[in-house]
């Protein structure tokens, strides 16, 4: 696997966004984020529910690039269920995220799917590494 357009950030950023969302990052993602920060994957398929999805983006925690991890968490605030933050991104407008409520799993955000309901995540993957393995073609 490689990455696309990044830039790498220093550790300070990411301590500074674990700070301000109260959480602390999986060890496998902050490896990745700290070299790769608001990279592409390749490839970045996966499959969800039968279905190939897209893994446009990382979000980059850079506070002075559009669409960071602030911006993005600000816009959507009353939407996102609390302990699903958002990492990445696929080209219409749906997160995949960490849900902090049950183990770090990964979980694809439907930004279609009104808040109510149960269906508004769908679970992805056990970890990030696990979720990285599973992009193809």
């Amino acid at each position: 696997m490689k990455w696309i357009e990044y830039t790498s950030i220093n550790y300070d950023i990411l301590k500074r966004a674990e700070r301000i969302l109260d959480i602390i990052f999986p060890e496998d993602f902050k490896n990745v984020v700290l070299q790769y920060n608001g990279g592409y994957p390749v490839p970045n398929k996966f499959c969800l529910l039968g279905n190939d999805e897209v893994f446009n983006n990382l979000i980059s925690f850079n506070e002075n690039e559009y669409d960071n991890v602030y911006e993005i968490l600000e816009d959507l605030e009353g939407r996102l269920r609390r302990g699903i933050i958002p990492f990445g991104e696929d080209p219409f407008g749906n997160l995949l995220c960490f849900d902090f409520l049950n183990n770090k799993s990964i979980v694809f955000w439907n930004h279609e799917i009104d808040v109510s309901s149960s269906s508004e995540v769908t679970f992805v993957a056990d970890n990030f590494t696990e979720f990285l393995e599973m992009l193809h073609e």
